[in-house]
């Protein structure tokens, strides 16, 4: 799984790579889960998480929307997807194991089809407008 921030991520935004940076720190906590792992730590990630998903999504979409980005309506429903699908795990998965294997499925999934094929797909557009 990609788990280390590299630069070719950047949208040059400092905010936003900031915020991605510790998406990238989180996704390697998710990816260390192991047997000793327990239903508070699962709490304690999930809930940084979830606050991490609140801030960040609305600061990337005020930032699209101060660039007028035109597909920020498109990527408000990625970012609401997103939200509803970690959301689903949660309320799905009661028991410790599957919990774990859906949130690292869930992580990687959100780095490497949001971040890598949507988010720099702001960077790019921006570029153009240049």
């Amino acid at each position: 799984m990609i788990s280390q921030w590299d630069e070719k991520y950047s949208l040059h935004v400092e905010k936003i790579d900031k915020q991605h940076k510790e998406l990238f720190r989180l996704s390697a906590l998710v990816d260390a889960l192991d047997e000793n792992t327990t239903k508070d730590d699962i709490k304690k990630l999930l809930n940084s998480f979830f606050i991490y998903m609140r801030d960040h999504f609305r600061d990337e979409e005020n930032y699209m929307k101060s660039i007028g980005y035109p597909l920020l309506k498109k990527h408000h429903l990625l970012h609401h997807e997103i939200i509803e699908d970690f959301t689903q795990m949660v309320k799905k998965n009661h028991s410790l194991e599957p919990l774990k294997q859906q949130m690292k499925i869930a992580t990687k999934k959100w780095l490497i089809d949001h971040i890598l094929n949507n988010d720099l797909k702001i960077e790019k557009w921006r570029l153009q407008q240049l």
